[in-house]
């Protein structure tokens, strides 16, 4: 619902910047002007045109902003709407998933002609989708980390997205919410709190063990 309101946000923008060329159109129709008419329609399919290609590149950097610092605000910073949304490694994203776009719309389309394949029509669409946040969190993530030298979310920090430890404790668990430090090198107690890719394992992967570990983390 919170991404939502960014969605909306830049939405009434768009529809503000097609007001202007609305109401030529609806001035040039009242006043039976068809030369204002004209350039009121030829102005709004401009605008529209542009505006459609902006939000094509502003929503995925405002998604992949919205989420790295979990904040509604984040999703209209100027800045890193700049400096990420002019990557080439983010623009190249954005092409990326526009090409999975049509390639699901063309595989969506030819599914349509037959009954079975028409209900298989919204499986697809889910799994378009689904590659299409991934394309742009990739492209996000790395342009992110190219623009200002650190990747967005840290994987053993208690950012969202990742797992939450807190300190080393036996006998007893901590909240998956209590906050930590940024690593762990000189805790030897941390040896086993990790994965290949230095993520944070879940406080439920002890439970239930047959050595009787009782939620050591």
């Amino acid at each position: 619902m919170r991404h939502t309101v960014v969605v909306m946000g830049y939405g009434l923008l768009l529809t503000l910047a097609l007001a202007i060329p609305g109401l030529l159109v609806i001035g040039g129709g009242l006043g039976g002007s068809e030369g204002l008419l004209l350039v009121g329609f030829l102005v709004a399919a401009l605008l529209y045109f542009i505006g459609v290609l902006a939000m094509a590149v502003i929503l995925p950097v405002a998604t992949g902003n919205f989420v790295r610092a979990d904040s509604i605000a984040a999703g209209f910073d100027r800045d890193v709407l700049s400096s990420v949304g002019t990557n080439r490694t983010m623009l190249m994203a954005v092409v990326m998933a526009f090409a999975v776009n049509i390639i699901v719309s063309v595989g969506a389309t030819v599914l349509g002609f037959t009954i079975i394949g028409y209900l298989a029509v919204p499986f697809l669409a889910f799994v378009g989708q689904s590659a299409i946040m991934y394309v742009w969190a990739r492209g996000f993530a790395d342009a992110y980390e190219e623009e200002y030298g650190e990747p967005p979310l840290a994987p053993t920090t208690g950012t969202g997205g990742t797992h939450r430890s807190g300190q080393a404790t036996t006998g007893t668990t901590s909240s998956v919410d209590e906050q930590i430090g940024d690593s762990y090198t000189d805790d030897p107690s941390r040896s086993n709190d990790t994965d290949d890719d230095g993520f944070g394992t879940s406080a439920w992967d002890d439970v239930g063990d047959s050595d009787g570990d009782s939620g050591q983390r």
